[in-house]
């Protein structure tokens, strides 16, 4: 923010960055007796408290936190925006600086992720087909059309988000301190992921770091949707592709895409697990 690596969610180190670290104390105090210690507050929260500290931080943190970085991965400004979505980040009343505070279990598989999927579909029940249309490996009775490609986009397209992803290669041991850094005041780019901060590679002398624009999807591109955009018209547009598939046998929408919904990893893998366990409970 404005040259100054801070902490997200925004936290008691980030208020002493912002403010100073008298006025940041004074601050946090004020959250901790509104709030209590240990909380998150999402920001549209925060900014309906009647109290001039609180939204002395609410409208720093809607300013260089949420509204410029918002507008370019969203191509929105917040209030247009689903309140889940913005409340995804919010301000965190402790001094834990991970992204996800207080998450017991949190970072990345200890052999990646590659291992983790091949170990999961490494079961005689399990089979993988690539390279194959999914339409071709079940039957829909004449009064269900072909939940949006699924169906060939005949009610519409759901829209989404989607990135270009740009790698570089630098001739230097670290380029940043942390695994990712978020531009949200500055850059046409959302944010800067170094690999070797995360994976423990050690390679002197050698960095690749990516660069995130968010851009619109464009269906059929060959594109990679990422991210649902949350609007009532949309989510109803998608119920009714969901609408077609409710009647068929052993066809599970799950995840992301399948979802239309804004999901962390840890929420999708126990959307995944409940599911596993509602299939498992029909058949015992």
């Amino acid at each position: 923010i404005n040259g100054t690596l801070m902490p997200v969610p925004f936290n008691h180190a980030s208020l002493k960055l912002a403010f100073g670290d008298e006025r940041g104390e004074e601050l946090y105090q004020k959250l901790v007796e509104t709030f209590g210690k240990d909380v998150k507050v999402p920001i549209m929260e925060l900014r309906k408290k009647n109290d001039p500290d609180l939204a002395e931080v609410a409208d720093y943190v809607y300013e260089n936190v949420f509204l410029h970085y918002t507008m370019k991965q969203w191509g929105q400004t917040p209030d247009q925006i689903d309140p889940s979505i913005t409340g995804r980040v919010p301000v965190f009343v402790g001094d834990d600086d991970r992204y996800f505070p207080q998450a017991p279990f949190q970072g990345m598989p200890q052999e990646g992720y590659t291992a983790l999927f091949e170990h999961i579909l490494d079961h005689d029940l399990i089979d993988v087909f690539c390279d194959v249309d999914a339409r071709d490996l079940f039957e829909i009775d004449e009064t269900t059309v072909k939940i949006d490609e699924l169906f060939n986009l005949d009610l519409g397209a759901l829209p989404y988000r989607t990135l270009d992803m740009k790698f570089e290669t630098l001739d230097m041991d670290q380029f940043q301190p942390v695994g990712t850094v978020n531009y949200t005041t500055s850059e046409d780019y959302t944010r800067i992921t170094e690999f070797k901060n995360m994976t423990g590679q050690v390679l002197p002398g050698k960095t690749t770091i990516m660069k995130e624009y968010s851009k619109a999807y464009t269906p059929g591109s060959g594109e990679t949707p990422y991210y649902a955009i949350l609007e009532p018209e949309n989510r109803e547009l998608y119920e009714r592709y969901l609408e077609r598939v409710q009647n068929l046998t052993n066809f599970h929408p799950v995840g992301r895409l399948a979802e239309y919904r804004y999901y962390d990893m840890d929420a999708v893998t126990n959307s995944a697990l409940d599911l596993s366990d509602e299939i498992i409970a029909c058949h015992a």
